[in-house]
This record gives structure tokens, sequence and C-alpha cells, in this order.
């Protein structure tokens, strides 16, 4: 799972140096890759398994309710 998500995030990462290349800005644009990739990476699976939680939490607790 570890290299999956460093791959991803050398994939972003090297995203924003090529565009930094085009728009002369590379140092600018390899942290915004290197950012996003990182959000990407690590904050999308966070949030998405903690609504999975709330959500079935919530269910238990109208099974119990019930």
């Amino acid at each position: 799972m570890g290299d999956n998500r460093s791959t991803i995030l050398g994939l972003f990462t090297l995203g924003g140096l090529v565009i930094g290349w085009i728009l002369k800005n590379i140092m600018v644009w390899t942290f915004v890759g290197m950012g996003v990739g990182y959000v990407i990476t690590f904050w999308v699976p966070y949030f998405l398994n903690s609504r999975a939680k709330k959500n079935g939490q919530s269910k238990d607790d109208s099974d119990k309710n019930a």
C-alpha cells in the first residue's frame, strides 16, 4: 500500500514539475503538484474512511433503537 501512495505522490510532483517548466515557475508548480498529490494520497482516503465509519455507526444505532 505504501508503494502505491509514493507512486501517486511522485506522479503529481512530476506533473507539477512539467507544468512549471512550461510556465517558467518550476519551484512553485513542483510544490503545488506535491501538495495536490499529498491531499489526494492521504486525506481523501481518510475522509472516505471516516464517512464510512459514520454511516456504519448510524446504522448500528438505528438497529439498537428498533
